[in-house]
């Protein structure tokens, strides 16, 4: 059973598994989509969260790794704006996250930037400075955006932009991998995808390879 918002409001459907599930892998296609904002705003889902009783299908869709910053900024907006508007109703207090890590071999300034949303806190980032011998200066770190440091980790959350948090953090996240110098998107990883109280989270809407 499928309840979904169509044209004419909510609708309740009943629809065969394997039929579902192909037409949303459908989705995920890329094609000759040239603008990211379009391409993220019709998949079918972003992000998903299992929980008890049930089984995750066997193989899940995913994105493509993002071809540019562009990309990437467009698919981190997509994902934390839908996690500012669904995490509440979902896992409560609960928070949900994941790192953004550097390749194996890639030479860079970056050891993590963890990316974290919860009903409490909205949207949040949190980059390691402990690469950078000595740390960043806070005068560099203050004029990037980030508001504190807590153990050699630059702080900065977005609850007071409400849903507008969801596109500055995404901003804020791709700057700072650009200026620690990871050259592309494709010397990104992700890990530690998670959810405070436990379940399956996935993210088949975030374009970084595992």
């Amino acid at each position: 059973m499928l309840l979904d918002r169509g044209a004419q409001g909510m609708q309740l459907s009943v629809r065969h598994t394997a039929e579902l599930e192909s037409q949303e892998a459908a989705g995920f296609e890329r094609g000759e989509c040239a603008d990211p904002a379009a391409y993220y705003g019709r998949l079918p889902y972003l992000w998903l969260l299992y929980r008890g009783s049930g089984s995750p299908p066997l193989t899940l869709p995913a994105v493509e790794t993002a071809p540019d910053w562009h990309w990437l900024e467009e698919s981190l907006t997509a994902l934390l704006g839908a996690w500012w508007e669904q995490l509440p109703a979902q896992i409560g207090q609960d928070t949900a996250g994941f790192n953004i890590v550097p390749r194996s071999g890639q030479e860079s300034a970056l050891e993590t930037v963890s990316v974290l949303c919860s009903e409490a806190e909205g949207v949040m980032l949190l980059v390691d400075d402990r690469e950078v011998p000595g740390g960043t200066p806070d005068a560099v770190m203050e004029a990037r955006g980030w508001r504190g440091r807590i153990m050699g980790w630059w702080q900065r959350d977005f609850y007071d932009l409400g849903a507008e948090g969801a596109g500055a953090a995404a901003r804020m996240a791709v700057q700072e991998l650009r200026l620690r110098g990871v050259p592309s998107p494709d010397g990104l990883g992700v890990g530690e995808v998670r959810c405070e109280d436990g379940g399956l989270l996935v993210l088949p809407g975030l374009a970084i390879g595992t």
